[in-house]
């Protein structure tokens, strides 16, 4: 139970984290200091205290070996920022995972980068790993964050036996939008399915003057810009609001 005090202190950080950005998108406060002022946090929450680290926790319930909290209680913790998704989307993926977060930033440095123009293939390939990592873990009670290397990095043991490879999607996030959150985060995947029944999306709204060429489509990393997209990949990164020229994308209730 040594990370105990460490895990339940990340856990009341995401659950604040959750409720400020809501409020502040909601009532259209949420600017780029604030949301710089979240990602360098909740990336720094992962070095410092190894929380909150959902997607791992997601791994220690399939494995059954879940050493901070009861599984009947790692399982609420889970359920909860599901329903908190379906609510409110991607909230916790863009903006409190230390994973995702740090991802986020690395993204932001001035380097040439790499669109990846599908929306399907992401997809299809993040359940693939999904239904792999289900897999290893229940039947051959495998975990496939730990062999990649995921506590390895955060714990800065990067000479560990495939710690690399976490550590090459973390050098692949500088160029390529999220590769671990689009390609190979499990319960990322499931959030994902969530998130595109949400009730509280970017959309566009009456100032909209659709564009021949809009520039909230050239300035969305994952391609969910528009009202018809699902936003199930969507981090709420206000990229396309940025961008718009009638400031016509809000956060609001669909």
């Amino acid at each position: 139970m040594v990370f105990e005090g460490k895990e339940m202190f990340g856990l009341i950080y995401a659950v604040i984290a959750l409720i400020v950005i809501v409020l502040l998108s909601r009532k259209g406060r949420f600017s780029k200091k604030i949301g710089y002022f979240f990602l360098t946090t909740s990336a720094a929450m992962g070095f410092l205290v190894w929380a909150p680290m959902l997607p791992w926790q997601f791994q220690s319930l399939l494995l059954g070996n879940s050493k901070q909290f009861p599984q009947p209680v790692m399982a609420l913790v889970l359920l909860m920022f599901v329903v908190a998704t379906f609510v409110f989307g991607r909230v916790f993926c863009g903006y409190i995972c230390p994973i995702g977060t740090l991802q986020e930033l690395l993204y932001k440095l001035p380097v040439k980068k790499l669109r990846i123009s599908s929306r399907r293939i992401p997809i299809i390939i993040h359940f693939g790993v999904l239904i792999a990592f289900v897999v290893l873990a229940t039947v051959f009670s495998i975990g496939l964050l730990k062999e990649i290397g995921l506590r390895d990095f955060y714990f800065l043991s990067l000479t560990a036996s495939f710690g690399l490879v976490f550590t090459a999607f973390m050098v692949a996030s500088i160029f390529v939008y999220r590769p671990f959150c689009r390609f190979a985060c499990p319960y990322g995947a499931v959030l994902s399915l969530v998130a595109t029944k949400s009730r509280f999306k970017m959309r566009q709204n009456d100032d909209c003057i659709n564009c021949k060429k809009p520039k909230c489509v050239a300035a969305c990393p994952t391609n969910e810009a528009l009202d018809m997209h699902s936003k199930q990949e969507c981090y709420l990164c206000y990229q396309c609001a940025t961008a718009c020229p009638t400031k016509a994308i809000e956060y609001k209730r669909t």
